[in-house]
């Protein structure tokens, strides 16, 4: 009974001094100072968890093509606050995608909005 009464006390110690632990990275590693904004085709859209993946082909200035991906919230984020499903983007769409660009320079978005080419603007993301 005594080992019972041991385990049962350290085991309440330990939940009330423990701490929630968040298990999402959140933005830090995109630069939130500054939008960026692109306009770009789709070449494939993955609407999969963690987070929904935009993958972009835009022409640069000097008429190279850039591959970019976007990363937007997850699929039950998307389909609950804007009305996303597995269809909302197809490869050959055209979109202006903003948001924020990786700190480290390459080309990968923490996306905020996309633009649908007729002018629709999809929910912030």
């Amino acid at each position: 009974m005594k080992n019972f009464m041991l385990c049962l006390v350290v085991m309440l110690a330990v939940l009330c001094v423990s701490t929630p632990i968040l298990a999402h990275h959140g933005e830090t590693n995109y630069d939130t100072e500054k939008l960026v904004t692109i306009k770009a085709t789709v070449t494939n859209f993955e609407f999969i968890n963690p987070h929904t993946q935009v993958y972009l082909d835009m022409k640069n200035d000097k008429g190279e093509i850039e591959k970019w991906v976007c990363e937007a919230r997850s699929p039950a984020m998307l389909v609950r606050n804007g009305g996303w499903d597995k269809n909302t983007l197809k490869p050959g769409d055209v979109i202006t995608a903003i948001g924020f660009r990786a700190k480290n320079g390459t080309n990968i978005l923490r996306l905020k909005k996309i633009v649908l080419a007729n002018g629709t603007e999809l929910p912030e993301l």
